[in-house]
């Protein structure tokens, strides 16, 4: 009987330590998507290199696909790539969904910015994939779109 409660106790601390780093891991998930649309609203390639994986795509909600340098050097607002300015970019409705070490993210967010196509103000919807890398948390792919167009 003693083992029987012993395997139980055991059992309740590994469940107990499983939801404890599913929240740990949702809470770094929100919390860095949050970082990472700040560096994009502040011009901060130094952090967006960081965090993008090497394989990371970004679809605009214009339908305009950008692999990483793409990305970045629009960010950066280099002379050869056609920039983003960002006067805001917000968020809400964050769900984080975990599937071992790929998570996906959706929520929404208030944009205004503008680029070679013209501007970009209302809302977006989007979805974000992550995956963790040697401990850390690589965006891989971003999809957004306008809500109500």
């Amino acid at each position: 009987m003693q083992r029987f409660f012993h395997a139980v106790l055991v059992l309740v601390g590994l469940a107990t330590t499983a939801l404890a780093d599913v929240a740990g891991d949702e809470r770094a998930l929100e919390r860095l998507t949050a970082d990472i649309q700040a560096a994009v609203v502040d011009e901060n390639v130094t952090f967006l290199e960081g965090v993008l994986h090497p394989d990371y795509v970004h679809t605009r909600p214009n339908g305009v696909v950008a692999d990483r340098a793409r990305f970045l050097a629009s960010v950066k607002q280099d002379e050869a790539e056609p920039n983003v300015n960002y006067d805001k970019l917000t968020s809400a409705d964050i769900k984080v969904r975990l599937y071992g070490d790929t998570a996906v993210v959706t929520g929404r967010s208030g944009i205004a910015s503008d680029d070679a196509t013209g501007p970009l103000n209302g809302e977006t919807r989007w979805t974000r994939v992550f995956v963790r890398q040697g401990g850390a948390w690589k965006l891989v792919a971003v999809q957004a779109a306008l809500v109500g167009k």
